[in-house]
């Protein structure tokens, strides 16, 4: 199997740790810079929350988080190859560090994630949405069919929802429940960040 290229955790625990990528362009890993300035932007939220990778391709970003203090971490995988080089990952982890908290899941976050959540419930969540484009001219398909997905998602716990998405795409200001406070461009690719307001 084609999978023997690598790329390293930025940061914390597990720096400098590497995680398997396959060489296909199926899976793309976010740049260096992209990641330093999420976890930045996340950093006093990271050690009361749980982290779900809702497009996780090897869990690298899930990875990240674990490195760097959240309670947990939640992977979900479709592509079969890009699944069993996350099972692997996950392996190589555990076998450090094996009071680190990640599951991984195999199938579509469509249907999985709003499942997943519903067994969450007491849980503060972050989500990072990243999802792949198999024809680059459908993304704004795919970012629509999130947002779609996101009023599917239970809003009665604090959630805050990170896009990684195309800088020259338009994010809506508010997504049902979420409001955005932030967007960062990083060339060609951007993150926008979105929380809900909890009704008391």
């Amino acid at each position: 199997m084609n999978h023997k290229s690598t790329i390293r955790v930025i940061s914390g625990l597990l720096k400098g740790h590497s995680i398997l990528m396959p060489k296909t362009q199926a899976t793309r890993s976010s740049k260096a810079i992209l990641k330093e300035s999420l976890f930045n932007t996340l950093n006093y939220e990271l050690s009361s929350h749980h982290f779900v990778e809702v497009f996780a391709g090897t869990g690298s970003i899930a990875i990240e988080a674990l490195s760097r203090g959240v309670q947990g971490a939640i992977c979900i995988e479709k592509d079969k190859q890009a699944f069993e080089i996350l099972q692997q990952n996950t392996q190589n982890i555990k076998k450090k560090f094996p009071h680190f908290n990640m599951d991984i899941f195999f199938g579509d976050s469509f249907i999985l994630l709003p499942q997943i959540i519903k067994n969450l419930t007491e849980k503060r969540l972050i989500l990072f949405f990243d999802p792949p484009f198999p024809i680059r001219e459908n993304f704004q398909k795919v970012y629509e069919e999130c947002f779609l997905l996101l009023e599917k998602i239970p809003t009665n716990q604090e959630l805050i929802v990170i896009f990684e998405h195309f800088s020259n795409y338009k994010m809506p200001q508010i997504i049902k429940d979420f409001s955005i406070i932030k967007s960062k461009k990083f060339g060609k690719s951007s993150l926008s960040y979105y929380t809900n307001t909890i009704k008391e």
